[in-house]
C-alpha cells in the first residue's frame, strides 16, 4: 500500500552490519577493554562493601565514557549505517558535559551506605554481562560491548550510578538521555529480531525503576 511503512524502514542495515561496528571499535581501542572491565569491577565491588566513590571523580569519568562513545562509536560507526546517527551523537555530548559539570561542582554525591541491590546488580550486568552477551549469540568475543565503549551497556551503567546517588533536580536529568538511547537500542535490536534487545528492554525498565526507587524513599 502506498504511503505505508514498517519498523524495518527505520533500520535500514542487517543485524551482521551492525554487529561488525562492535568489532572494529574493540579493534580500534585495544587493550583498554581489560582495564575498563577491571576498573568497572573494583566500583562494584566497593560499592557492595559500602564505600562511596567521589561525584568529582566520577562524572568527568563517565562522561568521558559518553564523550566518546557518542564520537568515536554513534557519529562515526553508526553513522555509516543510519543518516540519524550524528544527531543522536550530540545527546551523548549533552549527557557527557552534564556529567562532568555535576561531578566537578559536588551536585553529584554518593551517601556512605550499601549500594541497592537493584542499582548495584544493574551496574554489575552493565560491566561483567554485557560483554558475554556476544557470546552466548555465538558471536565472537571481538563483538562484545564493554563499558565507557559501546553505548548500551554505558548507559545501563549511568543509569545505576544516577539511582545510586543523592537525590536532586539535577540527577534526575541524568536520566533522560540514557533512557531514550535504551529505548531506542531495544526498538533497533527487537526490529534486527536480536534477542538482545529484551535484555535492553528489561535494563531500561531495572533503571528507571531503580531510579525511582530510590527517590521516592528519599521523599518528594
Amino acid at each position: 500500500m502506498a504511503g505505508s511503512w514498517a519498523p524495518e524502514d527505520l533500520v535500514p542495515f542487517s543485524p551482521r552490519a551492525y554487529w561488525r561496528l562492535f568489532a572494529l571499535e574493540n579493534e580500534l581501542v585495544w587493550p583498554a577493554q581489560p582495564l575498563l572491565l577491571a576498573a568497572g569491577a573494583i566500583l562494584v565491588l566497593c560499592l557492595l562493601r559500602g564505600r562511596s566513590p567521589s561525584g568529582r571523580w566520577l562524572g568527568p569519568t563517565l562522561g568521558a565514557a559518553w564523550l566518546w562513545a557518542g564520537w568515536q562509536f554513534v557519529a562515526l560507526r553508526y553513522g555509516t549505517l543510519h543518516w540519524a546517527a550524528p544527531w543522536l551523537a550530540w545527546s551523548f555530548y549533552a549527557e557527557a558535559a552534564t556529567l562532568a559539570a555535576l561531578g566537578l561542582s559536588g551536585r553529584l554525591a554518593f551517601a556512605g551506605r550499601e549500594a541497592p541491590w537493584l542499582a548495584n546488580g544493574l551496574l554489575a550486568a552493565a560491566v561483567a554481562a554485557w560483554p558475554v552477551l556476544a557470546l552466548l549469540d555465538g558471536r565472537s568475543w571481538r563483538e562484545a560491548e564493554i563499558v565507557a565503549i559501546a553505548p548500551d551497556p554505558t548507559a545501563i551503567a549511568t543509569l545505576a550510578v544516577v539511582a545510586l546517588a543523592a537525590r536532586s533536580r539535577w540527577t534526575a536529568l541524568l536520566c533522560v538521555v540514557p533512557a531514550l538511547w535504551l529505548a531506542l537500542s531495544a526498538f533497533t535490536l527487537l526490529t534486527l529480531g536480536a534477542w538482545q534487545g529484551w535484555a535492553v528492554l528489561a535494563a531500561l525498565l531495572a533503571g528507571l525503576a531503580a531510579s525511582f526507587r530510590e527517590r521516592l524513599r528519599g521523599g518528594a
